[in-house]
This record gives C-alpha cells, sequence and structure tokens, in this order.
C-alpha cells in the first residue's frame, strides 16, 4: 500500500510539475532557491500522498463483491453506506438509493453495484445524486449496455465495470469524465468496438482483458495511433471467435496489416482483396487468401504474398498457366482457382513441382478440349494432398484413343474429380458431331463410324466356324447311335486304309 502511494504521488507530482513548466521551474528553483524547492517538492509529495490515502481501499476492507450473492441485503436489492470508508454498496438492486440525503450522498467518495439487476445502466439517472464520487463500480448482474453517455464528472476517476453482461459500449460513454485515470472493463461479453472510445487525458489504465473478442471484425479501433499504449493489457487480449480462437489479438491484426501494406503494394494485386483466413496452431503461421476474381486480368499475378495458400482468379481472360510451373510465388499455393477463363491446354504443367502437390485446382468453365492422360495419372496418383479437381464445363474432345483413357481416369479418381459425371464431350460420329457424358460414353459411340457395315468380315467367319461345328458334333452323335444299335461303322472309317 505504502509503495502504491509513494508512486501515485511522484505520479501527481510529475504532472504538477509539467503544468508549469517544470524544466523552468526546476532550474530556477536550484539556482536560486535551493532549500525553498526542496520544501516545496515535499509539500507537493505530502499532499499527493494525503490525497491518495483518502482513496478507499476497498478490497482490503473485504467491500468487494465476492459471494455477495449470500449478503442479506442481496434479497431486497438495497445499498449499504459504510461512513467510515465513504462507501456505498448495493447488492442486487437499489431500491433505497433515491432516500439518501443529498448532504450525504455527497460525503460518499466510492458506490459500488454488486449484481446490477436490469439489462441496461442509465448513469444519468443513477449518479445524479453522486456527482463527488471518486470510484464507481459494477460487478456481476446481467446488464448488457450503458444506456446514455455519463454526465459531466469531474471528481470521478476510476470506473470498473466486470463480470456483467456488457456487450456494447458508445465511442462517446466516457466522454464527459474529466479526470478519469482508470477504466476497467474486464471479463465482459464485448466482442468489438465500433470505434476507438474517447477517453479523457488522465487515463493511465485502461484495461479490456477476458472479452470474448471477435478477430473477423473490424479491429480499426485498435489500429488507431497511440491506442496499443492506451490499453493497458493489449498484449493479453484473445480472440474467441471460430476462426482464430485462442490467438493473440495483437498476432492477428499485426498479420492483417502486414498483408494489407503488402498487397498494396504491388500493382498486380491492387485491386484484389487480401485476406487472413487461418493462423496454424503451435508455429502461429498466417494462412493467407488472395482474390483477383473478375478484374478483367490477361494473365495470372507475377507475385502473391508469402503464406498465400489460396488463390482466385475466377471470371477473368486467362489462357497461360505456366506460373504455376515457373514462379516460385505460387511454388506453395495449396488452392488455385480458374474458373471461366480462357484457359485452353495445361501440357506445361506435366512434371511440375506445383501438379504433384496441388491441393484443389478448379478449372471449370475454360476451353480446354484434350489433357494429358497420362500425366494427369502419374500426378494424381503419386500426390496424397489432391482433394478436389474440377474439369467440367469444357468443350473436350473424345477420339477413340482419348475419350477411353479420360473415361478410365475420371472412374479411378472419382474421389477427387468429384464433377466427373457433369464432364461431356464432342465426338464425332460419321459426319455429325454429338455430345455425350464421358462416363457413359461407350467404345462403340467414338471408334465406329457411320459408314461401317453392320456384319464384319471376322462376324461372318465366326459364324461358319460357330455352324461347322455343330455340324461335326451333330455327326458324331449319328454315327455313334447307329454303331451301337447296329454295329456299323462310317463309311468313311471303312474307307481309311
Amino acid at each position: 500500500m505504502k509503495r502504491t502511494n509513494f508512486r501515485n504521488s511522484l505520479t501527481m507530482g510529475r504532472n504538477y510539475l509539467k503544468d508549469f513548466n517544470y524544466r523552468l521551474f526546476v532550474t530556477l528553483g536550484l539556482k536560486f532557491c535551493p532549500r525553498t524547492f526542496i520544501s516545496i517538492l515535499f509539500l507537493l509529495f505530502y499532499t499527493s500522498l494525503f490525497v491518495c490515502s483518502q482513496t478507499p481501499n476497498y478490497h482490503q476492507h473485504n467491500l468487494t463483491c465476492d459471494n455477495w450473492k449470500k449478503e442479506s441485503e442481496a434479497t431486497v436489492g438495497t445499498c449499504t453506506r459504510y461512513t467510515k470508508f465513504a462507501i456505498l454498496r448495493c447488492q442486487g438492486g437499489v431500491s433505497n438509493l433515491k432516500t439518501i440525503s443529498e448532504q450525504k450522498s455527497r460525503k460518499i467518495d466510492g458506490v459500488i453495484f454488486c449484481g446490477w439487476p436490469d439489462k441496461y445502466f442509465n448513469p444519468i439517472t443513477t449518479l445524479q445524486t453522486l456527482r463527488n464520487v471518486k470510484l464507481l463500480s459494477i460487478e456481476y448482474g446481467v446488464m448488457k449496455e450503458i444506456s446514455y453517455r455519463f454526465p459531466e464528472m469531474f471528481y470521478l476517476q476510476s470506473i470498473n465495470i466486470s463480470w456483467t453482461r456488457l456487450s456494447y459500449v458508445g465511442p462517446k460513454t466516457f466522454k464527459r469524465i474529466y479526470n478519469l485515470r482508470i477504466l476497467d472493463l474486464r471479463w465482459n461479453q464485448l466482442t468489438h468496438l465500433d470505434s476507438p472510445l474517447i477517453l479523457s487525458e488522465t487515463i493511465e489504465f485502461f484495461y479490456l482483458n477476458g472479452n470474448p473478442w471477435n478477430c473477423t471484425r473490424n479491429l480499426k479501433w485498435l489500429l488507431t495511433s497511440g491506442t496499443d499504449d492506451i490499453v493497458t493489457d493489449f498484449r493479453d487480449l484473445l480472440c474467441h471467435d471460430r476462426k482464430y480462437k485462442e490467438r493473440h489479438l495483437l498476432t492477428v491484426i499485426n498479420y492483417k496489416m502486414a498483408l494489407k501494406h503488402t498487397c498494396q503494394k504491388y500493382e498486380d494485386l491492387k485491386n484484389c482483396t487480401c485476406s487472413m483466413h487461418h493462423i496454424v496452431p503451435k508455429s502461429h503461421i498466417p494462412l493467407y487468401t488472395v482474390n483477383c476474381s473478375y478484374l478483367n486480368l490477361y494473365r495470372l499475378p507475377a507475385y502473391l504474398p508469402d503464406n498465400t495458400s489460396s488463390f482466385y482468379a475466377n471470371g477473368n481472360k486467362i489462357t497461360d498457366v505456366s506460373p504455376l510451373r515457373n514462379n516460385d510465388h505460387y511454388r506453395y499455393v495449396d488452392d488455385i482457382h480458374l474458373d471461366n477463363n480462357m484457359i485452353e491446354s495445361i501440357d506445361v504443367l506435366e512434371g511440375s513441382y506445383w501438379f504433384e502437390h496441388f491441393r484443389l485446382l478448379n478449372l471449370k468453365g475454360n476451353r480446354l478440349r484434350k489433357i494429358p492422360v497420362y500425366a494427369l495419372d502419374n500426378a494424381l496418383d503419386d500426390n496424397p494432398h489432391a482433394s478436389l479437381l474440377s474439369l467440367s464445363h469444357n468443350p473436350w474432345y473424345c477420339s477413340c484413343k482419348f475419350a477411353m483413357r479420360f473415361r478410365e481416369i475420371l472412374n479411378k479418381y472419382n474421389a477427387i474429380l468429384k464433377d466427373a459425371w457433369n464432364v461431356t464431350c464432342i465426338y464425332k460420329h460419321g459426319d455429325e458431331l454429338k455430345s455425350s457424358k464421358v462416363m457413359s460414353i461407350t467404345r462403340e459411340d467414338v471408334c465406329k463410324s457411320r459408314d461401317e457395315t453392320k456384319i464384319h468380315f471376322l462376324d461372318l467367319l465366326n459364324v461358319v466356324l460357330a455352324s461347322l461345328i455343330l455340324f461335326i458334333l451333330g455327326k458324331l452323335a449319328y454315327d455313334y447311335y447307329y454303331y451301337k444299335n447296329y454295329g456299323r461303322v462310317p463309311w468313311i472309317v471303312m474307307k481309311l486304309p
């Protein structure tokens, strides 16, 4: 306690000297009136020490809200005035607050509300007769919102609102508390702030820890110049949303700011949307998503931020996918979305590192007609990470050889090629071009020309041979019957030498 009072005394003395241009004051004091100067310093010290000693230490005298429900006053919802400590303690309600005379209210230095019973706290009506309080504490209860801004208060120095359901605080809620030094909003239900709180220049401690911060929301209120210095426990704030759960809010902000700066720095990415979609546990490595869809691009961007795992460039006019092979910025990008572009071939990806390690490749709605089937087979067979490859809505052309091999690949990797039944191809049947699903196409559809005869020579030969076999078997049965019944052997046997 003495150490705390000493520190507070020095702080108040230092602030006092600043207000009177303390540099000039110290120089002149030491030079011309050293004894007087020392006396003034001691006077300031003991004055501030006296002021600090007048601040009620309600923790020491068990005037907090711990176990407040067990108190007899909690069932009635009344306030009790502790004259010795100049403290007013209300438990479960404020039914008798208005009965306290104005004269007694002026002598109250601190107000403690335990278990605020309403969803809203109106500081105007509640503190109407308590304008001289130096300390305000609201602990526990169902309070969700401070309905109005605090009125003008010149003596209030410390506000503690903890263990409530407070989920919203307006930016100007505490604006007119002119000498506020401590603001404690820990252990409530705050998920975000719309904008930075406007606080007095006298603020020294501002606590926000223990709230379920949603780091997917706008965090500009924490990026304002000097905010991280005002928030005392800034480095202890944790995210509680599903995306960044248990990650430090400061870490999330730093990653988001670095990504934003990088994407604005490079011309290729200025119109793209860059976002962080995950932070890897333990290693805390950020994973980024870059979306350059529908920007009328003719080529893939030459640069992507490090740790980019997903890239979108749907609805553009891209024709070349060679950067996936040659550009190191794409080497570790897991997911590539290139729907509805003008890609005619991906042969260049054959044997590349990316093609053998990708997780997702979306090529729907392009201009692919053929694909190196053997290369696709090798890539998918050697890639344990592949989870999705989309090839539908392309003008595939099925020749006899390609169609059968392509159908085999679609069947073999149907767990990865999830749109296999939507892959259609065009094939030539005689003079006509027909379209069919590759999965249901037959060899006769693509390998048999229309003007071919219905009966082939080999088919006719097979029929003749089958007829001869049947004739021989029949003749053998006939001869056996005659030999057994009449004892005659076939005439051809008698003619043999």
